[in-house]
């Protein structure tokens, strides 16, 4: 009988230890989780202004394209007025 109580006490210390494992492995899960949370909530606002950055300078390119197409245009509407002039 004296083994059995033993046994148990010993049985309830290592369920102890194994308990207190398990809450301190719990504790880094959740601090993980939320960290990682965390970075990819600032990895998608990252994400988010270059995006709308990138929509800024592509509307700029765009306009830049435009100009050059206009700027072509005159240049040659003044080769054609050069070249008649000769």
């Amino acid at each position: 009988m004296n083994d059995l109580i033993e046994y148990t006490k010993w049985i309830s210390k290592e369920s102890g230890i194994l308990r207190d494992r398990v809450r301190a492995a719990e504790r880094v899960i959740s601090d993980l989780k939320s960290s990682g949370e965390s970075s990819v909530e600032s990895i998608m606002e990252t994400l988010y202004m270059l995006k709308i950055k990138q929509e800024e300078l592509d509307g700029e390119a765009e306009t830049l394209r435009e100009i050059i197409k206009s700027k072509e245009v005159i240049i040659k509407q003044k080769e054609e007025t050069k070249a008649s002039i000769k």
